[in-house]
């Protein structure tokens, strides 16, 4: 069946394994060369023998090692019409949608390729990695790029929980695997409609899925019906018309799965008599099409999307014409096979029919290098408008990152466009050239130069295109891209090295000088700066823009003169430091002329005397004489102040200069200064810019001088000594002594008697806090007149407090007592309140009645009417009995008493206990049968009392009986009781837990009613808790078990176990592999949630299956072990980059192994298999003779050695000194036919004596294979 619209397809290595013939193989081969960017291995004929068994090969492999891949590559395609950003395919072969691509990569750790259409402009994607990484991948790529649709579904409120199973993973599971984001209404809302959005293809499957779910659940009448997936169009009918038709007059829902989802099943729900008719009528349809004919047909892989059309119209309009259905292989099938189906009347116009839609596009490639591409499609796409101006139903596709232009359409138009698009690319083969450069991010600034200026001229010397490729950091290398006419290339990158080269031996220093400096050192027209060049020549000097107001000053070039030139630039810069002291002088305009002198004469001659540098101001003629002109004096502070002092004696000696003190008490000058000095600049400005000094804060001095023109000092002094008589005014202050127990009373309750006096007066009134150390002083502040009301109001009032009086009042003896206990504390609480009044009661023992209290009058009458309160309490005071059994009374109290003090706030009463009896000898009951003990007696009012009453009755602890499942109850005590004691806390309660030797579950918990019910209900709680965890375990002990081959256990198990961690992390199950020495050592068990343990289950037979996939083809070499190493390669660098470009496996053999020589090859491939082993024969052969050489080599030098130190041995050594011997000049000239001078090296290319001659290394197979490849190429 064909998949589908070519929107969203996939394409991995986890398929179930398929049976190919040898021209698939090919094809398959064919397509991963076009899609890979490296060049394809040498193809070689395959054998003519077969394969050895896939038995034997198993059972050999199985003691073998071997690197397999557990990823997983998804290819699917974004038409123009479904994009998102159609303004990407305006430009051809540009993908600016890079970032995003880059963005998703990062997010995910996915691989994805994209590339796009130069004609219909869609897009196509390849991603890669793992399923999840590739599956999560594909979902953020369809959101960003594909237009995202959206669908409304009705589906039943009480079937929405099953679409979102449990915590939400149905539905989060269900949006990946479709691609989409599916809204389901809250619970709490009225709806039920079912909102999904995202890609055409992704909506019409979750919609299926959803629909099924939902289906399952409905309680109208259901059946399934098994009709294989290949006989489901004829079901459909054309634009699914008969089973609209179907659906419609028997009033149910037929779910079909959809042409993307491989399941047979049909689900017809609704009426009872409906659903039968449907069944009835679908199976009659199914014995029809039973026997309907298949004819099979090639058609080229790149031909499918026109017989399948836009959106299928094209294969259902056959179907609806003919009568037959089309199916076709995947599109990440490699089969060219399409299948027709139907009567055997008409396939034959349906065939005709297939071929005009095939064979009416072709398509032809052309290589192109991919660096050429741009040059190929031209400025704005104009070379390849006009290749194509004439042929409009040409397709060109560039292919980004790949050697190759593809050309599909009509055949009389793709032939001229494919040769006019050869002559072009042969033509700009011929004439142009590109380099990479490997360069550190860090010289790229000075490579390209200022706005550009170095990369524009050798662009412009050159005529190359250079591209400077971002560091992903400031330093680093990167890559700089030459294009262009090969001797311009070759140029620019002689030119840039060079560059490179001199970058490299320099160095770089940042110096930070402030910027008002710059234009200093930088000098009039830059002269100062061309001195600072002139004098480090190789130096340069980079100062920041004006506009940038940066202190930090660039010195690069050869290291000892960069530090030499920052030494120089340091220096001018602390004399700048030293010389750029200012004062700001205001000048007033009448004097300006008088104090520049004629010509600047009186200036000239100060700059002189104090070297110090004046910034003058143009002489402005509008100004009046009262408005000021303001030099700028520049140079050391010392010079700076004379020259200031210098220029006010040339100003003060004009007759209208005058200079006059102002007495303004020092109080007051931070106020007329204002902050930061506003107040004072505006008072001047005000008054003609006269200069208005103050004192220093220290000399606590009250002179202030004012100095300018007559008139406007005479105005600047009338003004301060206004705004310091105001201040004076506001800011007078008086105080008052008040006895600190008095303040309350002055500022009444919640501050009332102070706030009427500060609204009547106007007047602020500060109190003393409580770390005042004067607290008995009032603060008045305010106007004059203000302050004085406010003072004599206070002064009333205090008056009135300081009239001590003495009163008396009658209290019952027999409530004296309630007001001396604990040392008078009730009184003294009373004296605090109310300002220090003193209360006398009469001696203990007399029977006066009379209290005497003596204060303030106001206090006094505060005290007496407290008293009288506190009396009446006392008369309403009754005493009730509380019977409560002794042993509770512990538990009534509380922690240290905390609970009846709690009681006694609340309901204002007193709780007395009584005293504790050994429970040995408990005392007899009264006439009512009541102990002493037992009885705890509560005074206070009535009402009080009776509240109090309950509250203690409330507190008498209860012992209720909970039943909890005696194994929970280790789950109820937790790890050395800790919970139980956490609970008995929280409620404060006591649980009582049977031992474990009675086995009962009933557990006791003692407290009060309230907190005993509270406690029981956590008890409860936690049992329903247990429960649902123990129908938990029972549902995750689900346990299946598959049989797999031992020999596959390591690859299921993975580095480390990585692969059976990420099973058993994704599906949350335990597996369990056997030892080889059990007896069902290939028998693997899985535990857990049924559901998720048969999806392990699944997974698991999917890596077995891509494993038995991989072993399919396998091949045999005699490879000398004395080149594995060099094959093998350093950490095995060389056999990886080997199986990754061949994709196949390769197992070398073990030490221990029979055959050391024996190599073997393996993979789904046989033609790559067959050329990974001819690859791997080359490789001997090459290395072979480098083996050979080098033993050959240390044999003859192990000859030689062995002759030397014997002669050595042999000599006389009775020299003192040292000969030379064997030097070059002493040698006989070589003997060019001699074979030890020069040896042959297992060539075969030597005579027989000189091969006699030379010690005969040990017969190996490499010069026969040699010798066979010689005959096969000549």
């Amino acid at each position: 069946m064909d998949p589908g619209p070519s929107s969203s397809q996939a394409l991995t290595d986890l398929h179930e394994p398929k049976t190919h013939d040898h021209q698939d193989m090919m094809i398959r081969n064919e397509a991963h060369c076009r899609s890979s960017p490296q060049p394809p291995p040498p193809k070689l004929a395959a054998p003519a023998s077969a394969c050895s068994s896939p038995g034997a090969q198993h059972q050999r492999w199985s003691q073998k090692m071997r690197i397999g891949s557990n990823t997983v590559t998804f290819v699917f395609h974004i038409p123009f019409e479904e994009r998102s950003d159609r303004g990407h395919g305006e430009r051809f072969g540009e993908m600016d949608a890079g970032r995003a691509c880059a963005d998703i990569q990062k997010l995910t750790g996915a691989h994805i390729e994209m590339s796009s259409s130069s004609r219909d402009q869609s897009l196509t994607f390849l991603v890669s990695g793992k399923q999840n990484a590739v599956v999560d991948a594909k979902r953020e790529i369809l959101q960003r790029f594909q237009t995202q649709a959206q669908k409304q579904v009705q589906i039943p409120k009480e079937h929405h929980r099953f679409i979102l199973g449990p915590k939400g993973e149905k539905l989060n599971k269900l949006e990946k695997q479709t691609a989409t984001k599916i809204s389901v209404p809250r619970p709490n809302e009225d709806s039920n409609v079912i909102t999904i959005v995202g890609p055409r293809e992704g909506i019409e499957k979750a919609e299926h899925e959803i629909r099924l779910i939902s289906d399952e659940q409905s309680k109208q009448a259901s059946e399934r019906l098994s009709i294989p997936k290949k006989f489901h169009p004829f079901i459909c009918g054309a634009f699914n018309e008969k089973v609209n038709k179907l659906s419609s007059e028997n009033a149910v829902r037929i779910n079909i799965p959809p042409v993307s989802v491989n399941n047979d099943e049909l689900y017809i729900v609704g009426e009872k008599e409906g659903v039968a008719r449907v069944v009835q009528a679908l199976q009659k349809e199914h014995d029809v099409v039973k026997r309907y004919v298949t004819v099979s047909v090639e058609v080229g892989k790149s031909q499918h999307k026109y017989i399948i059309g836009k959106g299928r119209i094209t294969i259902n309009e056959i179907l609806r014409d003919t009568g037959v259905s089309v199916e076709m292989p995947p599109s990440d099938s490699t089969s060219e096979t399409i299948t027709l189906r139907g009567p055997a009347e008409v396939l034959g116009p349906a065939l005709t029919l297939v071929y005009e839609k095939a064979n009416s596009v072709i398509t032809r490639n052309v290589e192109a290098p991919a660096w050429l591409h741009k040059h190929v499609i031209g400025k704005k796409g104009s070379n390849i408008r006009n290749i194509t101006a004439n042929f409009p139903k040409v397709h060109v596709e560039i292919l980004d990152n790949q050697n190759q232009i593809v050309v599909e359409g009509p055949p009389e138009e793709v032939e001229p466009v494919t040769q006019q698009l050869t002559a072009c690319v042969k033509e700009l083969v011929d004439k142009m050239s590109f380099k990479d450069i490997t360069v550190d991010s860090k010289h790229h600034k000075h490579i390209i130069g200022k706005a550009g200026a170095n990369i524009t001229r050798l662009k412009e010397e050159t005529g190359v295109i250079i591209s400077v490729q971002d560091g992903q950091s400031a330093s680093g290398p990167s890559v700089i891209h030459l294009e262009g006419p090969r001797v311009g290339v070759e140029k620019a990158a002689a030119s840039i090295l060079e560059q490179v080269e001199k970058l490299e031996g320099e160095k770089e220093k940042d110096l930070i000088i402030e910027h008002r400096f710059h234009g200093n050192l930088i000098g009039a027209k830059g002269e100062k700066i061309r001195e600072i060049r002139e004098q480090f020549n190789q130096i340069q000097v980079t100062f920041p823009t004006p506009e940038e107001k940066r202190d930090v000053v660039k010195v690069r070039g050869p290291k000892e003169d960069v530090d030499k030139c920052c030494r120089y630039l340091n220096q001018i810069y602390k004399e700048m430091l030293e010389n750029s002291y200012q004062i700001k002088l205001p000048i007033f305009s009448q004097c300006y002329r008088l104090v520049v002198g004629k010509g600047g004469s009186n200036i000239k001659k100060i700059r002189e005397e104090t070297n110090t540098r004046f910034d003058l101001p143009p002489l402005d003629e509008s100004k009046g004489k009262s408005d000021v002109e303001v030099i700028v004096i520049t140079g050391k502070k010392d010079n700076a102040e004379k020259a200031r002092d210098m220029l006010l004696s040339i100003q003060s000696s004009a007759a209208n200069i005058i200079e006059v003190d102002v007495i303004i008490p020092s109080k007051f000058h931070n106020y007329l200064i204002g902050s930061g000095g506003r107040l004072v600049q505006s008072l001047s400005e005000e008054c003609g810019g006269v200069q208005i000094k103050f004192p220093d804060s220290k000399s606590k001095s009250d002179r202030v001088t004012i100095t300018g023109p007559k008139e406007d000092v005479e105005k600047a002094k009338n003004q301060l000594i206004e705004l310091s008589r105001e201040r004076e005014t506001n800011s007078y202050t008086e105080i008052i002594e008040a006895k600190a127990q008095h303040h309350k009373f002055l500022i009444g309750k919640n501050g009332g008697n102070i706030k009427k006096i500060r609204e009547a007066t106007g007047a602020r009134i500060i109190f003393p806090n409580m770390d005042d150390p004067h607290p008995e002083t009032i603060t008045i502040m305010g106007k004059k007149e203000n302050v004085i009301n406010a003072k004599k109001q206070l002064q009333d009032m205090l008056k009135d407090l300081d009239k001590v009086v003495e009163a008396e009042m009658e209290i019952d003896p027999q409530y004296h007592r309630h007001f001396v206990l604990r040392r008078g504390e009730v009184l003294r609480h009373i004296s605090d309140d109310l300002g220090g009044v003193q209360i006398s009661f009469p001696k203990v023992g007399s029977n006066s009645s009379r209290v005497t209290l003596k204060g303030a009058a106001e206090c006094v009458e505060a005290a007496k009417k407290r008293l009288a309160t506190i009396v009446e309490d006392l008369s309403q005071r009754v005493a009730i009995d509380v019977v409560i059994d002794q042993r509770h009374h512990r538990t009534i109290m509380g922690s240290q008493g905390s609970k009846v003090k709690q009681i006694q706030l609340d309901h204002t009463v007193d709780i007395k206990f009584p005293e504790r009896v050994d429970e040995n000898n408990l005392p007899e009951e009264n006439g009512d049968g009541i102990r002493p003990c037992d009885i705890i007696r509560v005074s206070g009012r009535l009402e009080n009392c009776e509240g109090a009453k309950n509250a203690l009755l409330d507190q008498v602890p209860v012992t209720i009986e909970v039943d909890i499942p005696f194994k929970m109850h280790r789950f109820v005590i937790g790890q050395s009781g800790k919970d139980v004691r956490a609970l008995m806390k929280v409620h404060d309660v006591h649980i009582t837990v049977p031992p474990s030797e009675q086995q009962s579950d009933t557990i006791k918990i003692t407290g009060s009613p309230k907190n005993a019910d509270a406690a029981k209900v956590a008890l409860l709680n936690l049992k329903e808790d247990l429960d649902a965890k123990e129908k938990d375990r029972e549902a995750k002990s689900f346990e299946v078990r598959v049989q797999v081959d031992p020999k596959f256990h390591t690859k299921i198990i993975g580095k480390n176990g990585a692969v059976i961690g990420k099973i058993r992390e994704t599906f949350d199950v335990n597996i369990q592999l056997p030892k080889r020495s059990e007896e069902t050592s290939d028998e693997i068990i899985i535990i857990g949630y049924e559901l998720q343990a048969n999806k392990a289950r699944d997974e698991i037979l999917a890596i077995v299956n891509d494993l038995t996939e991989r072993e399919r083809y396998r091949e045999e070499a005699e490879i000398d072990h004395r080149v594995h190493s060099r094959i093998i390669g350093a950490k095995g660098k060389n056999v990886r980059q080997i199986m990754k470009d061949f994709g196949v496996d390769i197992r070398f053999p073990r030490p221990n192994d029979d055959n050391p020589n024996l190599v073997v090859v393996s993979g789904p491939n046989e033609d790559k298999v067959l050329d990974a082993r001819e690859h791997l024969l080359n490789l001997e052969e090459e290395y072979l003779q480098d083996v050979t050489e080098n033993e050959y080599m240390q044999r003859f030098i192990k000859s030689s050695n062995a002759g030397g130190e014997s002669k050595k041995k042999s000599g006389d050594n009775q020299s003192n000194g040292f000969v030379v011997k064997g030097a070059p000049w002493e040698a006989a000239p070589p003997d060019t036919q001699s074979t030890e001078h020069f040896p042959t090296f297992g060539n075969g290319m030597g005579s027989a004596a000189a091969a006699a001659a030379a010690p005969a290394p040990e017969p190996v197979a490499a010069p026969q294979r040699a010798h066979e490849l010689r005959l096969g190429w000549s």
